[in-house]
Parts: C-alpha cells; structure tokens; sequence
C-alpha cells in the first residue's frame, strides 16, 4: 500500500526520503557527471533526474535507440558536472526550460483526471518544499476519474492530502488524487479509464477546491505533466502562469 509513501503533506520538504529507495540505485556523481545504470531505468526517467532532455542525454552518449541503454552502463550527463550541494533548490529556470509546464512527454500516456480545469500548480519546489504532482483548481463537486485501468488500493484520508483515492495500474505505476469532497470508490475495487472516482474539493492543506494529481512510478513521484496528452483547443484543460492550490 502506498499509504507511507503519501503520509505527508501534498507538498513536502521531506520527499527525498520518500523516493531514497528507488535513487538509491542510481549511484549518481554529480562531480564527475555520471550516470550508472540500474535495473528498470529508462532514458527517459533518467533525463528526468538530471534535468535535461532525452535527445541531449542521447547525443552525449551515442544512443540512436533509447531501448539501447544496458543495466550497468555509465552515461555522461551533459551540463550536470556540479556540486548540488552548493546549488539553490532546482528549478525548471536552472535547466533551460521556458516554463514549468514545459515537459518531454513520457511513453507511458495517462488520461487527465478531469475534463476541464485550470492546472493552477506544477511539479516542483514550490515555497522550498518539494511538489510531487500538479494542482487542478476546478468547481467544488467537479468528477475526477481514473487515469487509466487499475486497483484502489486505498481510499481515506490523509494528512495534507485531505480524502485521497489511489489507484495502481500496471508496470509499476500509481496515480493519487488528493483534496477530494468526496470519494466514490473502495479499496480493493477495479477501475476502469475514465470511470468517476471522486469529486473535487478543499479537504486537505488546500487554499482552495482543487484536484491534487501525482503519478508515481517504482513509488518515486513523476512529473504527471509527462504522462499527460498536451491539452488542444477542443479540451477544456488550460494552464495558469503562477499560483499554487
């Protein structure tokens, strides 16, 4: 159950402790830039760590195939030769990016978990403490549904979190919905993509009804923005500049 994993806060200062599991396979030197890797990493979750793109990560490293990468091979991580431990907390600004909604997007695509909405809040340190997902502000009482097919394996509430539903799917993924007003499914039941699962809310540390979405991979949170369709003209999903549910 992923019920440790979530018992903090949504945003939590403490959220290398809850992901030390899966990094610590990394072995990863940021003095010399180096990447070794481990057992069940892809180029793209490895970028992810580091910051940087998949297609810079490949060309610094003769990848034409990202299915090329072998368990123990050192990568060079380009523009990562720093001490982090000198570093300011990471930004999106500290990697080039435009923006924060500006993100590679993933293999693995999920369906958005409302509608319509405003995501208010992205992936990342926000006021010094690490996000682990993004905020939807929407209407009190707005449905939220399942990303994809899969298992409740918990509904309640918890701190910081308000009434949560998590949801696993297959390899290895877990979607977690926060701040609802009420939920609608049981631990243990199958879900469907698609299918409502609760309603949208304030309970929780939440400033106002909102929708807190994480998707976690191994239990190490993803930035959900890269397991997500980019929203066109015909949705009804649509991103704020600043803010922070």
């Amino acid at each position: 159950m992923l019920a440790a994993a979530c018992a903090g806060c949504a945003s939590r200062a403490q959220s290398a402790s809850s992901s030390a599991s899966y990094r610590s396979y990394a072995r990863r030197n940021l003095h010399t830039a180096s990447h070794t890797v481990a057992p069940g990493e892809t180029v793209y979750h490895i970028a992810h760590q580091y910051g940087v793109t998949t297609d810079r990560l490949m060309a610094a490293n003769n990848l034409a195939d990202p299915r090329d990468l072998r368990v123990g091979q050192v990568l060079v991580i380009p523009g990562a030769g720093f001490d982090d431990a000198a570093m300011p907390p990471a930004t999106a600004s500290m990697f080039a990016l435009p923006d924060p909604w500006s993100v590679a997007r993933a293999e693995r695509q999920f369906a958005w978990p409302v509608t319509a909405g405003t995501v208010s809040s992205p992936f990342g340190m926000r006021n010094g403490a690490m996000h682990d997902g993004v905020d939807i502000a929407a209407p009190i009482g707005t449905p939220v549904y399942a990303a994809d097919d899969g298992t409740v394996i918990f509904e309640g509430h918890l701190h910081g979190y308000g009434n949560v539903v998590i949801v696993q799917h297959s390899g290895g993924y877990v979607t977690v919905y926060g701040h609802n007003r009420r939920n609608l499914v049981s631990e243990g039941s199958r879900v469907a993509r698609g299918q409502q699962i609760a309603e949208i809310g304030t309970s929780g540390r939440a400033t106002g009804p909102n929708l807190h979405f994480e998707v976690r991979y191994n239990n190490t949170a993803e930035n959900p923005l890269a397991y997500l369709p980019q929203p066109d003209g015909t949705t009804g999903i649509t991103f704020a500049r600043n803010g922070g549910s």
